[in-house]
């Protein structure tokens, strides 16, 4: 297990409680509401949040798209207990983001906040991420954004708006927005799986 893994293993326990959840939360907004108007007239099947900690994400989405089908992914166990313990409507699982335990093509809508700086390998993952969404669903990335020198400086695998930009282009998607924004402190991508909606 990785030191991240097992860093967000311990803190399970009162990451719903924690201040920065207010930051999440607002990520978590402005994640939805650049998905709806990417796509005002996208109704999803199936949403999978990919490093979804204890369902935050997740529980926003249902207020937008009741019927959808929930999915979250964690490589922590102890945020997917937890996760469980607050959401019984959704699918949790603990798995890494290079692999998914998803069939091809069975996922509308995917989602990643501020967790692919965490990812060992973030092109496997977003090649992982390509393989699950179906044809014409989308992917909306969030990651902090810091200058790279500073990203150096602290050894941070933080994605640049820029690099998210190649990363998304590079596993097969077309980017459909993107956005900086909570003080040019996050940025927000909407990329869509090319193909048939």
């Amino acid at each position: 297990m990785s030191d991240d893994v097992e860093r967000f293993d311990r803190w399970s326990k009162t990451y719903e409680s924690c201040w920065g959840q207010r930051f999440f939360d607002r990520v978590h907004e402005l994640m939805l509401d650049l998905v709806i108007a990417a796509a005002p007239a996208f109704t999803p099947p199936a949403i999978l949040d990919v490093g979804c900690g204890t369902g935050r994400l997740l529980r926003k989405a249902a207020a937008h798209w009741p019927a959808a089908r929930l999915i979250g992914v964690d490589p922590a166990q102890g945020m997917v207990d937890v996760a469980h313990g607050l959401t019984s409507a959704v699918r949790f699982c603990r798995a890494l983001a290079v692999s998914l335990p998803l069939d091809n093509a069975s996922v509308d809508l995917m989602t990643n906040s501020i967790s692919i700086h965490h990812w060992r390998n973030a092109s496997l993952g977003a090649l992982e991420v390509a393989r699950v969404v179906r044809p014409g669903g989308l992917f909306c990335l969030a990651d902090i954004s810091i200058p790279w020198w500073f990203s150096k400086l602290v050894r941070s695998k933080a994605k640049s708006r820029k690099e998210a930009r190649k990363l998304l282009l590079g596993s097969g998607f077309e980017i459909q927005r993107q956005e900086t924004t909570l003080a040019r402190f996050v940025h927000v991508s909407v990329a869509r799986k090319p193909g048939q909606d």
